[in-house]
């Protein structure tokens, strides 16, 4: 329960978000987890992620009504399970581990294997995680704002192909109730999160005392700098002077130092005006702006291969390109890196532009994997 300050502190919220009470029901739970996920800007740029452990959401709510600011990790995920529990539902925090695809470093995706119906266990870039889980009217809903999700994922039943702007997102429950989100994107299927099965203190081992993975980082600790935005159709992500732009099909990355602010304040809808910006320091000179596109073709990846050999049609800003094929099951996984003219503005391309070349080169991609 409230008390009187969290109470005021708490409608000053509902109606910053546009959030009328209602019945506790599934789709009233939908309508607060997007309408927070619009809302409060998943960045580190005007606030720095802290110890989860000493989050006080109730004080964090009341200053940023005050003045807006980011809110990222598991902080965040304290945040929207106390705005959940504080509206009258069901709604508790939950272990797992994750991987972020727009921040990866280099390719984490997970490969399906040929056969085995699944995913292999290999991935990169393992995080332990934090997330919200949620019963509304007599099923579970997994509710993550930290990582973040940009839809709710039902658990019963799983939730099977939701497309989102990073690809589908399929929920598979285990009978020892340990959930797996997988994402269909960009020629393969990733492993998003690993959510634990909930353990009572009783049936906790002493060898299970943590429950984070050997090699995950804690995200807290790495104080990265960045900012995330998610929208219908795409992932802006920006962190260390580089521009990530993830869909379904497609990544774009370019070089965006921390000094463009009115480029960073555009891409991600933010205020930065007396808020200090990182200073980077690059001993290499940055690495081009590239754009790159996967398929998952049928055609075996020989025969991929020996396509590759032919020619590709001029596109504008496109300055060179690159081909790999992988052997993904019985067919192949072809993915096609386009470097781009160094002259791009710091905004990037513009949305039209960059649909635009994601849908030649993928029509490439299409007719290397003709029948």
């Amino acid at each position: 329960m409230t008390d009187s300050r969290d109470a005021a502190g708490l409608d000053a919220v509902l109606e910053a978000l546009s959030f009328e009470r209602r019945a506790k029901d599934a789709r009233a739970f939908e309508d607060l987890f997007l309408r927070f996920q619009r809302r409060f800007a998943c960045e580190t740029l005007t606030r720095h992620q802290g110890d989860p452990q000493a989050f006080d959401a109730g004080r964090f709510f009341a200053e940023w009504v005050e003045e807006e600011r980011g809110l990222a990790g598991e902080e965040r995920a304290r945040a929207f399970e106390w705005l959940a529990v504080n509206c009258g539902f069901n709604a508790s925090l939950a272990d797992g581990t994750c991987v972020r695809p727009w921040a990866a470093p280099e390719r984490h995706e997970v490969r399906r294997r040929a056969g085995d119906g699944g995913v292999s266990s290999k991935v990169k870039g393992v995080e332990a995680h934090r997330l919200v889980v949620a019963t509304v009217e007599g099923r579970r809903i997994l509710a993550d704002a930290a990582l973040p999700l940009p839809v709710l994922l039902p658990l019963d039943p799983p939730a099977q192909e939701i497309p989102t702007g990073m690809g589908s997102l399929s929920a598979t429950v285990a009978p020892d109730g340990s959930v797996r989100v997988t994402c269909d994107g960009r020629g393969e299927v990733a492993e998003l999160l690993r959510l634990f099965r909930a353990l009572t203190a009783n049936s906790l081992l002493p060898e299970e005392g943590s429950r984070t993975p050997p090699g995950a980082s804690t995200r807290h600790e790495n104080d990265e700098v960045f900012a995330l935005r998610l929208l219908d159709d795409r992932v802006l992500f920006w962190s260390a002077g580089r521009m990530t732009i993830l869909d379904a099909w497609s990544r774009l990355e370019y070089p965006l130092p921390a000094s463009e602010r009115a480029a960073l304040e555009k891409l991600f809808a933010l205020e930065l005006e007396g808020v200090a910006l990182p200073e980077e320091t690059h001993e290499t000179p940055p690495a081009p702006a590239t754009l790159r596109v996967f398929h998952e073709s049928p055609v075996s990846a020989d025969e991929a291969r020996r396509r590759v050999a032919r020619d590709a049609p001029a596109l504008s800003l496109v300055v060179g390109r690159e081909t790999w094929v992988e052997e993904s099951g019985a067919g192949s996984r072809i993915t096609i890196e386009a470097a781009l003219a160094p002259s791009l503005p710091p905004q990037g391309l513009t949305e039209t532009v960059r649909k635009t070349l994601v849908f030649h080169l993928v029509s490439e991609l299409f007719e290397l994997s003709r029948g």
